[in-house]
């Protein structure tokens, strides 16, 4: 293979890091909107069967989302899944962050997708 062709296939392979960044914050805008539309969904149906103030009730579903989120946004608790399989290979514990394609770790979920959301469940809270 010419070396232009391998240069081309190895361009192909890896991202530039600013097409990672972006591909990242397209991951969380879509995460922190489908998190806000199921907060809302859920408050709507919190309010039909309860009754009460809409606005707190999305608050509340939009802090446990995000504490849910900040919890299972990586791969915190799929991974002891395989430690038994590691360790009958004689592998060591899998501490890095799988290679399923996704821009956003565990950190960018957190800082991007569920402080964002317990930010603004936490004023809906706290206001009027």
């Amino acid at each position: 293979m010419p070396a232009a062709d391998a240069w081309r296939v190895r361009r192909r392979l890896h991202y530039a890091p600013r097409m990672q960044v972006a591909q990242g914050l397209r991951q969380a805008l879509a995460m922190l909107l489908t998190s806000a539309v199921v907060a809302v969904a859920a408050a709507a149906v919190w309010l039909l069967l309860q009754g009460g103030e809409f606005r707190v009730k999305v608050a509340v579903a939009a802090l446990i989302i995000a504490g849910l989120l900040s919890v299972s946004g990586s791969t915190v608790l799929s991974r002891p899944v395989t430690n038994d399989a590691r360790a009958f290979l004689g592998w060591g514990p899998d501490r890095e962050e799988p290679a399923s394609g996704d821009a956003l770790t565990g950190l960018g979920v957190f800082l991007f997708v569920s402080l964002p959301l317990a930010v603004a469940g936490l004023v809906l809270l706290g206001a009027g």
